[in-house]
């Protein structure tokens, strides 16, 4: 849809949601100038019980001269405009009308007219209205208000200009002529002295969470933009990375939520805390939601009926209905809050994928790519600046007769010269560039003129002449992936999705689009052999190994250790045990004597408490059925080794490999090296199975994919956090690995 796609009719109302902030001020105001600039008469509106009364929205209608309406009816207009909201949602007041257009940046909620355009992965409803001021040919330059308008609103809706990443949100914010002055008043002017005196008042009333950093608020009825503040002053606090602050109306729950931490959008909590009662979204750091009493209130019900509780119920403040009390409401948010932290693997880094044994190896189906000669979008000798999605990917491109641009997934560029080009796809002219609007995604801006190119009007169709090989695997829980270490922004992907990893980049699809893109690659090498480490992953050792360091202690007249302590202090060899629970270690001048105590000890007694993990023998009797060798490499002892290897796994394994003389010991690749030479295998054709850090980084060095096990020395926060890409609970569910 375009803005001159409104000019057919004549009686025209736009509408903002009903607690309009900046960003729907500015966007609903940036329609009605162009309605007005084209001869009709259109009026800006909003709905719902509250009048604006935010100081700075305040400041910006009065500055501005946005001349925005409050109203509880219309009368039935010919085009009803929502601007920054969609109609019907639960945010928007429904007000009849003949024909309805929808101009939206959110995330879809239903089904749109016919006369809409919605853009939810920009970062503000300004930016879309003003690219679509720009293709009319809007004198923006004139009118410094409703420039000013829209940045403010950029500014406002993107965490002060810090969360913007799409292209189109860039040239806004680099090319909008704005008033400073009016902007400054605008910053400094966000609460009242009543304001604040309800958010001292509030703040008394929170909670935290301190396993995730995590602050919940019941506010009084207020403002829903007071609430922001609240979440804004709250998220001050050094010990708080996420906060939800709600307050309860008659009609339902307000919500704010914010985040200042990588691991957690605003947008996707608030969706997931109203998931099926109410309506969440919003943006990376900021979003808010509503939440309907009727459809909570038998929610709370089966709550308390699983949890053996009396509800807390109240009457509604009309008298009209029961409804959970403030309490209860609070508790349905935090259980709710909680759930989402839970069952999520965070993934850091592309490195990390690359090690996950299940990847499997995919080759492109041949479908159609765009591309276009560089000379259709500048003379030869200009230079074109080239805007994506990833702004690390941004580039300059100098034309010549000799340049192609090749646009991948509708938005990844490359740069080819005409021969790498011709060399890589065959050109398809019979076929017809599937039409979509690119500039959401990838802007290409002449830097002699200033000009803005869509790409759509001059892409042409290709076809690789080769598949594309990537490595994928399906997702097994919730993930949250960062590409790429330092990435600022997750991808987020649920269980039956596809990780892929391709050239370095890593990205996640849904299991129909990466069907649609790509076929298995057949013919690989199966694994062959599994080199495991002994403690904490084939045998709790752990009672033997207390009562070796505490008879030792006992027996130099040192304190003693708990099994905690020991639990921490295993997994790099029996020297770092005993250095860790010996007091001073090394430093001590009796430790070389208590480590000898220690090691004549457990050899004597290493199997007494020693047993194999339950699973494990029936794994390793199914691994042997199918022919694979085993081999167990350990900090050990190497005498230690071999005896228990003897004692428990006596004719699985055709290598036993502990501590010795000029083999270097984990995490060093040396023991895992020498089990490979011993089984005959190479690292491409066998997985590394342990429990600890020292295990994923021995695996790492030696270039085999690991397996982390959960029931260990470690717990699955802690493998995680030392790089665990793949982890099982239970022996059994290794065998989807071979």
């Amino acid at each position: 849809m375009k803005l001159r796609d409104l000019l057919k009719y004549k009686d025209i109302v736009i509408q903002c949601h009903d607690n309009p902030d900046a960003d729907a001020l500015a966007s609903g105001y940036a329609v009605f100038k162009y309605l007005e600039s084209r001869g009709k008469k259109p009026r800006l509106v909003y709905g719902g019980r509250n009048v604006i009364r935010k100081s700075n929205l305040v400041l910006m209608i009065k500055e501005l001269e946005i001349p925005v309406e409050h109203v509880d009816r219309i009368d039935k207009p010919e085009l009803l405009v929502t601007v920054d909201c969609q109609y019907e949602a639960g945010n928007v007041t429904r007000f009849d009308a003949w024909n309805v257009a929808v101009i939206d940046h959110h995330i879809q909620a239903g089904q749109l007219p016919e006369n809409s355009i919605v853009r939810e992965k920009l970062g503000s409803c300004s930016t879309l209205v003003w690219s679509m001021l720009i293709d009319e040919g809007y004198d923006l330059a004139a009118d410094s208000k409703l420039s000013t308008a829209l940045y403010y609103g950029l500014y406002t809706d993107t965490g002060s200009l810090s969360e913007i990443s799409q292209p189109l949100d860039k040239e806004l914010r680099d090319n909008v002529i704005f008033d400073d002055a009016i902007i400054a008043r605008f910053k400094n002017c966000n609460m009242s002295l009543e304001e604040l005196e309800l958010a001292g008042t509030a703040l008394l009333r929170s909670d935290y969470i301190e396993e995730h950093r995590f602050a919940i608020v019941k506010a009084g009825p207020c403002d829903p933009n007071v609430l922001g503040i609240i979440s804004d002053l709250v998220l001050e606090v050094d010990a708080i990375d996420i906060v939800v602050v709600f307050c309860v109306r008659q009609n339902g729950v307000k919500l704010s939520v914010r985040s200042c931490v990588r691991e957690v959008k605003a947008s996707e909590m608030a969706e997931k805390i109203c998931e099926g009662i109410g309506s969440g979204g919003g943006h990376l750091r900021k979003a808010g939601g509503f939440i309907s009493v009727e459809r909570l209130t038998p929610i709370y019900e089966n709550f308390c009926a699983d949890n053996n509780i009396q509800p807390r119920m109240v009457i509604s403040d009309d008298g009209r209905y029961e409804r959970p009390s403030d309490s209860a409401i609070k508790t349905i948010i935090e259980k709710r809050t909680l759930d989402y932290f839970k069952n999520t693997t965070i993934i850091y880094g592309k490195d990390k994928i690359l090690e996950n044994p299940r990847m499997e190896e995919y080759t492109s189906r041949l479908a159609s790519i765009g591309y276009i000669p560089a000379l259709e979008l500048a003379n030869s000798g200009e230079i074109i600046k080239i805007r994506t999605i990833d702004e690390n990917r941004d580039m300059d491109v100098l034309v010549d007769e000799d340049t192609i641009l090749v646009v991948y997934g509708g938005w990844e560029i490359e740069e080819y010269s005409r021969e790498a080009f011709e060399e890589n796809f065959t050109s398809c002219p019979e076929r017809g560039y599937e039409s979509r609007d690119l500039r959401e995604h990838v802007i290409v801006r002449v830097n002699a003129t200033g000009k803005s190119i869509d790409l759509s009007n001059h892409m042409k169709v290709c076809v690789p002449k080769s598949g594309h090989n990537v490595m994928a695997a399906e997702v097994e829980n919730k993930v949250k992936l960062f590409a790429n270490k330092d990435d600022t922004v997750y991808i987020s992907g649920n269980k039956g999705d596809m990780i892929v990893s391709s050239e370095g980049k890593v990205n996640i699809m849904s299991k129909e689009e990466f069907n649609n893109a790509f076929e298995k690659v057949t013919g690989k090498n199966p694994v062959k052999a599994v080199i495991f480490d002994l403690d904490g992953t084939l045998l709790d050792t752990l009672v033997d190994l207390k009562n070796a360091v505490n008879y030792a202690l006992r027996t130099m007249g040192m304190p003693e250790r708990t099994l905690d302590e020991v639990r921490r202090f295993v997994g790099n060899g029996v020297r770092l045990l005993m250095i860790r629970a010996v007091p001073d270690g090394e430093d001590n001048p009796e430790f070389e004597e208590t480590f000898d105590v220690f090691k004549e000890y457990y050899g004597e007694h290493c199997t007494e408490n020693t047993g194999a993990y339950q699973g494990i023998i029936p794994l390793f009797d199914e691994l042997k059925a199918r022919g694979i060798k085993m081999a167990i490499v350990s900090n050990k002892i190497d005498f230690a080794v071999k005896e228990l290897n003897d004692q428990y796994f006596s004719g699985y394994t055709s290598a036993a490999i502990g501590e010795m003389e000029n083999v270097a010991r984990k995490p060093a690749p040396d023991t895992a090296l020498k089990a490979m030479r011993e089984l005959g295998v190479t690292a491409d054709e066998c997985v590394y199975v342990g429990d600890s850090d020292v295990d994923i980084q021995t695996a790492k060095n030696a270039g085999i994919p690991c397996i982390s096990v959960t029931w260990g020395f470690r717990d699955r926060d802690f493998l995680i956090k030392n790089g665990a890409s793949c982890l099982i609970d239970k022996p059994e569910e290794w065998l989807k690995y071979v």
